[in-house]
């Protein structure tokens, strides 16, 4: 919420500077974002009388003033419609400089002189009217400096409320709280109203059909309004809160519900049928048309406001154009209602229209307040467009509010505080935010919160106040104790840890996205229809489509993580995310969460240097980063094995992961249709999931220690021709299995595809390495090893020695 200085400034003394009390308020629990000046630079531009306004002669839209500066006079060109002769309005001279740093200078327009610039509301960076000059009042003298005579120079602080703090979505609201922080008095706006007109209960009626959807619902008329614009004064201070001034009636409605937090609403009272409201709720299938000229069909969960033939608007959230305030308003019926907070979201959710409105009675409003705020509008009424109030108000509230008795312990206050607070201390810390607190006993308290703290409803929420008006700041540092227990850290958690330390420095960066994902995200994927892809966990209140399920796979996470980098011209991606899936199992209330660890890489590898050229990252990247990972977890019974296809990769480049023999996850490139799917088909991407519950069976189990090798290694290598569809792991498992314990490692450290051999044959060279714990080796024992490893490879797998 955006808020003016000088606004706070009418209800409570304000001393401090703008960052003193930025820091003031954000201890207090309402964190301020920014703090902007507004209203400088503008003392180049002084208070001017335009004395004659003529034709020009070379411009049909154009005309001549005679503008006196105070000390002279001299002739303006300005094609402002509202020009009159009479009026003040602000001037810059040559030489003085506007805000946007433009410099005024004597020119010549048309032909004709002109001497300075008489200047709108929005060249000046007031506001963001530009329909002609600013017109001052006729009180002003010419030649004073504009920003003397009207307070334009202020500050805007942009204030995030947190949802259960309604009550300082409200210029008073955050007052109350810079009162009660800094010992002032809170200085209320008057709101005595002169009842001139006729009795209200001759004119209007209120039926609430649905008193749960609007427990409380008030309403004035006031007769004979002039429309028009605001005054400046307010119009300024809508503007710098965020909301553009429509006329002085909207405006009024608009002020007192920034002021206040209590949203009104004004009806054209000559076009409400039967001159009466109605409250219920929608028919399903209903058909309305808002005040921003859409038209929604309804359900008959919104509360809908009616007169006494159909509806007119949207309770709590928008008017309807059939009963908008326009130019030939002459009679208002003004709306001030509590309406309960769940139904006005549902209503808001399903119309997909959020407004201030509906911001405010989403989280709840002061139901207290809602006379209160009709009799200050209906005064402001009165002051900026005439009328006659009618006698009375409708206030129908078939059962008042009973605010909450809270019992509070001083020494239980003090316990969980770490303070040594007295009763009366917090006593006094209460009654400052305009709780009533009577004593009970030395140790007891009983506090009746007032009815626009929503949020205070039981005996740890007055503590958090105690602890916000004494200053969070102020409250000692202790070292809670902590008993020691002999269960050790959860396992999932210390892998969590040593597995983000190892990838972050493989240079992949962790991301976090959302558990709730689109129905249509596996579809992208290619999930088969049994595939445990779709066994969804479906969102009762989902906030769209598109986040209506919960997570079954962390790929499109990834992916659209990806796609947003890429399409910011962001190529070479090295991300991962650790996460929980949620699978459905039928019967079954709860869901099964495992939890996994994703990855991908796109772009490139390397990027084109002196030493070097650029190349893409590929399958062996993504395999190499698992096998960093995995071995720096302590996983050395590692094995990569081709599976059948699997959603979202490419089948000719995919492989299954296991580890002890048992698979644990998947990895290879992205298929050609998921990248497609997603706007990347000119992109490689390399992925890969890894099952953490799959991982942690082996990963603690008892490590045993292998001593240093006492005796010398042998090395022989070997190159083969064999089939180009047989995978090397095959070959690799042959050479162990006939080695056995004298085989320490076996390496591929060449591989041939060309023309010397078959098209359908590859050339793969392995190193092997023998070595005994036992004793030294001779060579005939490893030569007999070897031819035998030899044979056994052309056996299993037909191949032959490569020749030369």
């Amino acid at each position: 919420m955006k808020l003016s200085l000088n606004w706070l400034k009418d209800y409570v003394d304000i001393e401090m500077r703008p960052d003193e009390l930025g820091e003031l308020l954000t201890m207090t629990g309402l964190e301020v974002e920014g703090i902007e000046a507004v209203g400088q630079g503008l003392d180049d531009i002084v208070v001017a009388k335009i004395l004659s306004v003529g034709p020009h002669p070379g411009a049909d839209r154009l005309f001549m003033c005679q503008v006196d500066t105070g000390s002279e006079t001299v002739p303006v060109v300005c094609g402002a419609p509202n020009l009159k002769e009479g009026q003040l309005a602000p001037l810059a001279l040559p030489g003085a400089r506007l805000p946007d740093g433009t410099v005024v200078k004597e020119s010549r327009i048309r032909g004709e002189i002109s001497k300075g610039i008489l200047l709108a509301e929005d060249e000046m960076g007031l506001t963001d009217d530009h329909t002609g000059i600013m017109i001052l009042p006729s009180t002003l003298t010419p030649g004073t400096s504009l920003p003397v005579v009207i307070p334009l120079s202020d500050w805007v602080f942009d204030v995030d409320i947190t949802p259960n703090r309604p009550d300082c979505a409200s210029v008073i609201g955050i007052a109350r709280e810079i009162a009660a922080a800094t010992g002032k008095r809170l200085k209320l706006p008057g709101a005595e109203i002169e009842e001139t007109g006729p009795v209200i209960e001759g004119l209007t009626s209120i039926t609430i059909d649905d008193p749960a959807g609007c427990p409380r619902y008030a309403a004035g008329i006031i007769q004979g309004v002039s429309l028009g614009p605001s005054p400046f004064w307010m119009k300024y201070r809508l503007y710098l809160s965020g909301v553009r001034s429509i006329n002085n009636i909207v405006d009024v409605t608009n002020y007192v519900m920034l002021e206040t937090g209590q949203p009104l609403h004004a009806f054209d009272y000559n076009r409400l049928r039967e001159n009466r409201i109605v409250v219920r709720r929608a028919v399903e299938g209903e058909v309305f048309s808002t005040l921003d000229g859409q038209t929604h069909t309804l359900n008959d969960e919104t509360l809908m406001i009616c007169d006494g033939e159909r509806a007119v608007a949207v309770a709590g959230i928008m008017g309807g154009l059939n009963s908008e305030i326009f130019a030939g308003t002459e009679n208002v019926l003004l709306e001030s209602a509590f309406f309960d907070p769940v139904t006005i979201r549902r209503g808001s959710k399903h119309l997909g229209l959020s407004t201030e409105a509906s911001y405010r009675f989403e989280r709840g409003a002061d139901i207290g307040g809602v006379t209160t705020a009709l009799r200050r509008s209906l005064l402001l009424f009165s002051r900026l467009a005439g009328g006659r109030i009618a006698r009375g108000m409708i206030d129908n509230y078939p059962i008042a509010h009973t605010p909450p008795h809270i019992n509070l312990r001083v020494d239980r206050t003090n316990r969980i505080l770490g303070t040594a607070f007295s009763r009366d201390v917090i006593s006094g810390y209460l009654g400052a935010l305009e709780m009533e607190v009577s004593n009970i006993n030395e140790n007891e308290l009983r506090v009746k919160p007032p009815s626009f703290r929503v949020d205070i409803i039981r005996e740890a929420d007055l503590m958090e106040e105690v602890a916000r008006l004494s200053g969070y700041d102020n409250i000692p540092v202790t070292t809670p104790s902590i008993r020691p227990h002999e269960e050790g850290e959860t396992p999932e958690l210390l892998l969590r840890d040593q597995a983000r330390s190892i990838i972050t420095g493989l240079g992949f960066t962790e991301i976090i996205t959302y558990s709730f994902i689109s129905p249509d995200s596996v579809d992208i994927l290619g999930a088969k229809k049994k595939s445990p892809l779709r066994s969804f966990v479906r969102l009762i209140n989902p906030l769209s489509v598109d986040q209506s399920v919960m997570r079954t796979s962390l790929l499109p996470g990834l992916l659209e993580t990806a796609k947003n980098n890429i399409l910011n011209q962001e190529r070479g991606l090295k991300l991962f995310e650790w996460g929980k899936l949620f699978i459905r199992k039928e019967g079954e209330p709860l869901p099964l969460e495992k939890t996994y660890l994703a990855a991908i890489m796109t772009g490139l590898y390397r990027q084109k240097s002196w030493d070097g050229h650029e190349r893409s990252v590929d399958f062996y990247d993504i395999k190499g980063a698992v096998e960093a990972l995995l071995k720096g977890l302590g996983i050395d019974d590692l094995a990569f094995k081709r599976d059948g296809p699997s959603a979202g990769y490419d089948p000719e480049i995919s492989a299954g992961i296991y580890c002890s023999g048992s698979p644990a996850g998947k990895m290879g490139r992205v298929s050609a249709g998921v990248m497609e799917a997603y706007d990347l088909k000119d992109e490689n991407a390399f992925v890969f999931e890894l099952d953490i519950p799959a991982l942690l069976k082996g990963l603690y189990g008892t490590k045993k220690f292998r001593a240093f090798a006492k005796y010398p290694a042998v090395y022989r290598d070997i190159s083969m021709i064999v089939k180009r569809r047989l995978e090397s792991a095959g070959i690799l498992d042959v050479v162990k299995q006939e080695g056995g314990d004298l085989i320490e490692s076996v390496q591929i450290f060449d591989l041939y595809e060309g023309e010397k051999i078959d098209p359908s044959e590859k050339a793969i060279a392995f190193r092997i390495c023998y070595r005994s714990e036992h004793g030294t080796l001779d060579g005939g024992t490893v030569n007999r090893l070897h031819e035998s490893i030899i044979d056994k490879i052309r056996h299993e797998t037909g191949g032959r020695l490569k020749e030369g």
